[in-house]
């Protein structure tokens, strides 16, 4: 009897383990055991080299598991007969299903769900040896089990992780380890990075109606008084026609020719010698591929064409670090310069019809669609189907929208009174 009450607590102890196991290794961090391999840690290393064939190490503790269940229950049976006769089943019965739940799964499973990395470099070594020593029984259960599936036509589902699937993970871990409180930038650059790659270049460029641009023949007295004027650093050189863009004059080289010219008392300057060749990109390339680009061929300046070759704007590197860590200004910059935003009465917003729309749902935490328009006029025109008038109230995926003032035909102010406005008016109007 002594025996085998030493028998059971060896076998509850194995439970323990077995149980407490699967699930650390279960909800322990792929990336934080990822880093700890890097640093050095052995027993990170045999964990992910496990976790590369889980099916090996899930069959492993899941033998290993019941088997133990199995003699705990076999031996607690037969010790309890002898002890209370045909009783000791009923006994049995519910008596070990009580010690076992909460010995051997409750409470090691709750020990491995609030320090799961812990305990799953705890026990890797152990982990290691047993699936190697079990790997012929598992990898039979297996074969097995692949057999069942192949008669009752099933198909294993295809375990690689997709893109989508790596990113929808690191954004629910973003969110999950921050809030409004705690890391609220660094959580916006994290997601804004993650969305790089779903972005075209048209949506955060510099629409070619507002390009500040320079005539391939300007006299010399204009070109000073010009850049004396600009905050830029790069300027478009056109010719014939402002969208006929032939060539980008850095400041820079501007300036060393400027000083020669006064030293030889040339009066003109000739603005084809003086220019580098533009760069032309496809205005559906991804942000990411765009900040490659920049890097590789070491510039910061790229006018955006469509599928035609019809120049639609520009882009800088500038654009693209904003994307990111959001707006940046420098002692150029003006002082209405990026978004405007005007509070109105009963929660109306003012804003420029030509805000970019994925701005606005970041400063104003809207949910605009930003799929097939990039600005606010864009996404007017694309939902009416047609130019609106000053005036005319249109309401887009909950929002009021109100055309304040026009210019031809593009809309430069328009009123918004989001969804939740919308609500509480008509409430208190009830």
């Amino acid at each position: 009897m002594f025996l085998s009450l030493i028998t059971l607590f060896i076998l509850l102890s194995l439970s323990f383990f077995f149980s407490g196991s699967e699930t650390a290794v279960t909800a322990a961090s792929r990336s934080i055991l990822f880093e700890k391999e890097k640093q050095g840690d052995k027993n990170a290393q045999k964990l992910n080299r496990m976790k590369r064939h889980s099916d090996r190490l899930i069959g492993t503790l899941l033998l290993g598991n019941n088997v133990v269940n199995i003699a705990i229950t076999a031996i607690a049976t037969g010790l309890l007969i002898q002890l209370f006769g045909e009783y000791g089943v009923v006994i049995a019965t519910f008596g070990v299903s009580f010690v076992v739940l909460v010995f051997s799964e409750v409470l090691p499973k709750t020990i491995a769900l609030q320090f799961p990395v812990a305990f799953a470099l705890k026990v890797a070594s152990v982990l290691y040896f047993l699936v190697k020593i079990l790997s012929p029984f598992v990898r039979a259960i297996n074969w097995i089990g692949a057999k069942t599936m192949w008669l009752l036509r099933i198909q294993p589902h295809n375990q690689n992780t997709s893109e989508q699937e790596i990113k929808a993970e690191i954004r629910g871990a973003i969110d999950l380890q921050t809030n409004e409180q705690t890391l609220s930038h660094e959580k916006y650059m994290l997601k804004s990075v993650l969305d790089l790659s779903e972005i075209p270049v048209c949506d955060i460029m510099t629409h070619r109606s507002e390009l500040v641009t320079l005539n391939v023949n300007t006299p010399t007295e204009e070109i000073v008084n010009f850049i004396s004027n600009s905050p830029y650093s790069r300027i478009p050189i056109w010719s014939g026609k402002r969208d006929n863009i032939i060539g980008v004059l850095h400041i820079k080289t501007l300036l060393k020719t400027l000083n020669n010219c006064y030293q030889k008392h040339i009066t003109n300057i000739d603005l084809s010698q003086i220019m580098i060749k533009p760069w032309f990109i496809l205005e559906s390339t991804s942000l990411l591929n765009q900040l490659h680009a920049f890097k590789v061929r070491r510039e910061h300046f790229a006018l955006v064409v469509d599928e035609y070759g019809s120049l639609q704007g520009l882009v800088t590197l500038e654009d693209l670090l904003e994307e990111i860590v959001g707006d940046i200004e420098d002692e150029t910059d003006t002082s209405d310069a990026g978004l405007k935003i005007e509070h109105l009465e009963n929660g109306i917003i003012r804003l420029d019809g030509c805000a970019n729309i994925r701005d606005v749902n970041r400063h104003l935490k809207w949910n605009l669609p930003d799929k097939n328009a990039a600005t606010l006029a864009g996404l007017i025109m694309y939902e009416i189907e047609r130019i609106p008038e000053v005036g005319q109230t249109f309401e887009i995926k909950g929002y009021t929208f109100t055309i304040i003032q026009k210019e031809r035909h593009q809309i430069t102010v328009v009123d918004v009174l989001p969804p939740s406005t919308v609500e509480e008016e008509e409430k208190d109007a009830s």
